[in-house]
Order: C-alpha cells, then structure tokens, then sequence
C-alpha cells in the first residue's frame, strides 16, 4: 500500500498511487499530490549530506535523531493512510530526489516505518511496473 520512489520516476508511477513528497525541496515540473513535511530532512542536514561535511552514514544518523526519534512510526503511517482514504487513490509513494541504489533518507524512513508497523515498503521500479502490468493480462 505505501511504497517509495524519486521525482524523475513520476511518470512510471501508476495512476492509482498518490504520490507524496518527503524532501525539503519538489522539483516545479513534479506533479505530486501533497508533502509529508515532518519526514522532511532539516535545511542544515541536507546542505552538510550534499556537501560531504559529513558522511553518509552520519547524515543518517542526525536524520535519525533530529527527525525520527521525535515522531511515532504508528502515528506517522496512520496519518500516511488517512491521507490515502481520503484521496481516490489506492497505493502511496513516498519521493524524493535520489534514485534507487543512492543513499537516501527515503528508504531510511521505509525500513523505520516497516520496523514500527510489521508492514513492507518497497522501491517502486521499473521491474515493479512491469510486474503490475503482467498481472494485469
């Protein structure tokens, strides 16, 4: 029901998934139809990502606890599938700007959601479209 995805790959999405933004900044050409803020990394913490002032692996850390720590997984997918039933949509996808394989806070907040609900979040792919449209026939 809740999967996550990158900007560039709207148009691959299905029509029946609404698309949520989950960074700091949406590129003007991303038709999506809203913005998770609170699952938003901070400016500072983007800008010392980008930069490499800090590494990876530290960025997800501070994103950890700076954004994470002070929200409740339960909280945040309930709030995530009020916001589904209240669209005609039938799937979610989380965006943001990096593609599948780039570290990215994305995933991170998948695997805390998955941890805190017993849920799976998967990438949505090219590999996943084409298994929706298998099914389809």
């Amino acid at each position: 029901m809740i999967c996550t995805s990158y900007f560039a790959f709207i148009p691959q999405l299905p029509a029946d998934m609404l698309k949520i933004g989950i960074s700091l900044f949406t590129p003007q050409w991303a038709q999506v139809d809203g913005h998770f803020t609170c699952l938003n990394p901070t400016e500072r913490l983007l800008r010392e990502a980008k930069s490499g002032a800090v590494s990876p692996e530290k960025a997800m850390e501070k994103y950890q606890s700076e954004i994470l720590d002070k929200l409740s997984p339960k909280e945040v997918y309930e709030k995530l599938i009020e916001m589904l039933h209240k669209s005609d949509k039938r799937r979610i996808a989380l965006l943001c700007y990096e593609k599948p394989g780039e570290i990215c806070h994305r995933r991170f907040v998948a695997k805390w959601l998955e941890n805190g609900n017993a849920v799976a979040v998967p990438e949505y792919s090219v590999e996943s479209r084409q298994r929706s449209l298998v099914s389809l026939f």
